[in-house]
């Protein structure tokens, strides 16, 4: 596994639409991106509203000890959300950004360890500090379609810090 890409950018106020998940199983969320992708709850976000991004989203909300991971897709704030999901408003923030490449089969790109070696390469590029990784409220994987080809070894995930 290794950081490919780095750079800091402004995340726009929007929200995502999808479905929140209180607890991991085995150590991760595989089980809730399963059930998206066997039953096209993705097509299903979409019948009433174009996506401001095609990108899949993974998202943590981290509220002091209580976490939730949000699987989804971003809108503009104000359209209505499909029935059947949630919506969850974001702040416009600044962020900081880490392509990590790596093998999907040997969970390389996913979970505590891949989240990690982003936020290292970024504390070594001076584009977070140890402040932000400890006061994180929001960070996302972005599963772009260009980059993340789960048929291919290796293959690339965005994971976006917001930091202050």
């Amino acid at each position: 596994m290794k950081v490919t890409h780095r750079n800091l950018v402004t995340e726009p106020a929007r929200q995502l639409f999808g479905l929140p998940y209180k607890k991991q199983e085995h150590g991760s969320y595989n089980y809730a991106w399963l059930d998206w992708e066997t039953t096209d709850k993705f097509k299903q976000l979409e019948t009433i509203n174009k996506p401001l991004d095609p990108a899949k989203i993974g998202l943590l909300v981290i509220d002091g000890d209580e976490t939730t991971y949000w699987i989804g897709k971003w809108f503009r704030k104000g359209q209505k959300v499909p029935e059947g999901f949630q919506a969850i408003a974001v702040p416009e923030s600044s962020a900081a950004v880490a392509w990590v490449n790596g093998n999907p089969d040997t969970g390389d790109l996913f979970g505590q360890r891949a989240m990690e070696t982003a936020h290292q390469e970024l504390v070594t590029r001076h584009m977070m500090t140890e402040d932000d990784w400890t006061n994180l409220t929001y960070v996302y994987e972005r599963y772009d379609p260009q980059r993340f080809q789960p048929e291919e070894n290796p293959t690339t995930l965005d994971y976006i810090f917001y930091v202050k």
